[in-house]
């Protein structure tokens, strides 16, 4: 009866979980720096197809080179219905909202963990998930990691043969290893095996400390409590199933690792959450149980009631605030609606209408130039900012960090999008005026006078300027 009942409440939570992604996506549907390379690739791989010379990472490769697998994938899943947006002539935004939900789609369709009623996830799981669909080698050398760490349970107790183990890892990985070379030699131009180097550059280099450092136990005191908000506190009555004890030491073991590297981001360590999250489950499970045995268990049921809610709240919360972290996009949208096309110009952005040059002036030497050439400073594309968003194909977008404020070479420009520094803002005003001033978050301030009981501080942190006519 038991399992009936578990088998019935799936779809709901399968529901529950789509509609939180939706709200997500919906609420946030700009990208920051870290999922730049994925989105910015998923893009040119379903506009460029094969013409890679057009694509955004050989102009903007940056520190490590990433795999094309995951893009693929993406494109692959999204190509029919941005198809269908491209022959309607609606915006790439749309396409851009259509590449971000497949991601979600392939997270969600690990929902056999997640919903997996506080019970250790078989080693079967285990091996034909992530082995053979996650494959380290192509998608993460922390996934090869974490994957082994995983495995060590079973090993050890001899649940899982190491034979049996070896027949899935090694083709897996050999097929994975060979896969990744192959595609992403083929989009770098030139032999590599990205998750390789990245691993190198982040390891054995520690390059990655360039970026900032952070104190050893930082993942512990401060990216699991704002990962698992309140869920943290049922972790530790999770292990009172023995299942959920061997369940738990390979992502405290996993996060204990990363800790060595003085670079820290919660999301090196996300992929632990889900199973932390199985383990917390476990824990609420055991005290709802026991509803009935004492009045402590009363008070703990009441608590597990209440930490989901407190939960929400926070994740409610997190999200609204974070829906200020996009100046950039947000900046992007803004100008596409204050500077609309002279002559129309091709909305959609298809491939094929590049070219058509609508919208578009000539200078006395007869030269076409676009009605907008925006240049995107460093601030602004990694706050939002995509291809995706370049949704008028007559203009031209341009990121080159080679030109320096106030350059002279800037006075090409017809608009400017620009971190907000009152240094930079003095440089130009003579020649241009401000269209619009973007605001970011800069950070939550307790309120107790009022409801929700927080003020979000913002503050300017992009500016539009346009250039202002020559004089004749």
């Amino acid at each position: 009866m038991a399992g009936k009942r578990s088998s019935s409440r799936r779809p709901l939570l399968l529901g529950l979980l789509v509609t939180v992604a939706a709200v997500h996506l919906i609420t946030c549907p700009y990208t920051k720096v870290e999922e730049s390379f994925n989105l910015q690739a998923a893009h040119d791989l379903l506009y460029h197809g094969l013409d890679v010379d057009k694509y955004d990472h050989h102009e903007f490769p940056g520190v490590v080179p990433r795999t094309f697998l995951g893009p693929v994938l993406l494109a692959a899943f999204s190509s029919p219905a941005v198809y269908v947006l491209s022959l309607l002539e609606i915006s790439k935004f749309y396409s851009q909202l259509i590449d971000r939900s497949e991601t979600a789609v392939r997270v969600l369709s690990g929902r056999h963990v997640l919903l997996a009623d506080g019970h250790a996830v078989p080693p079967d799981v285990l091996l034909h998930q992530d082995t053979a669909q996650r494959a380290g080698p192509a998608c993460g050398a922390e996934l090869c990691l974490f994957l082994g760490l995983l495995l060590l349970p079973p090993l050890s107790s001899r649940k899982l043969p190491v034979l049996r183990l070896l027949q899935h890892a090694v083709p897996a990985g050999t097929l994975c290893l060979g896969l990744t070379v192959a595609v992403d030699s083929y989009f770098w131009r030139y032999l590599v095996w990205p998750e390789g180097k990245v691993l190198w550059y982040n390891t054995v280099l520690n390059k990655s400390s360039n970026w900032g450092t952070s104190p050893l136990l930082w993942y512990f005191y401060s990216a699991l409590p704002r990962g698992l908000g309140c869920s943290l506190l049922f972790v530790p009555l999770g292990v009172v199933d023995r299942r959920a004890r061997a369940l738990i030491l390979p992502p405290l073991g996993f996060i204990a690792l990363y800790s060595l590297l003085p670079h820290k981001e919660l999301r090196f360590v996300i992929y632990t959450f889900p199973v932390l999250n199985v383990v917390a489950a476990r824990g609420c499970t055991h005290v709802l149980n026991n509803y009935k045995k004492s009045w402590l268990y009363k008070v703990g049921s009441l608590l597990v009631i209440g930490h989901l809610v407190a939960n929400a709240v926070y994740t409610a919360t997190s999200l609204y605030v974070s829906h200020f972290n996009y100046p950039g996009g947000i900046a992007m949208q803004r100008l596409h609606k204050l500077v609309p096309p002279r002559t129309g110009g091709c909305g959609c952005c298809r491939p094929a209408a590049a070219a058509c040059g609508a919208g578009t002036g000539s200078d006395h030497a007869g030269v076409v130039l676009p009605d907008v050439l925006l240049h995107i400073d460093v601030a602004a594309a990694q706050t939002g900012v995509s291809r995706f968003l370049q949704v008028n194909s007559a203009w031209r977008y341009d990121k080159r960090e080679d030109v320096q404020p106030g350059a002279a070479g800037m006075l090409a420009y017809t608009h400017l999008l620009m971190e907000a520094a009152p240094g930079h803002l003095v440089l130009y005003r003579d020649t241009h005026r401000v269209l619009a001033s973007i605001a970011g978050t800069t950070g939550v301030s307790l309120n107790l006078t009022k409801l929700p009981p927080f003020d979000i501080n913002l503050q300017t942190r992009l500016v539009l300027l346009e250039r202002l006519p020559r004089p004749s």
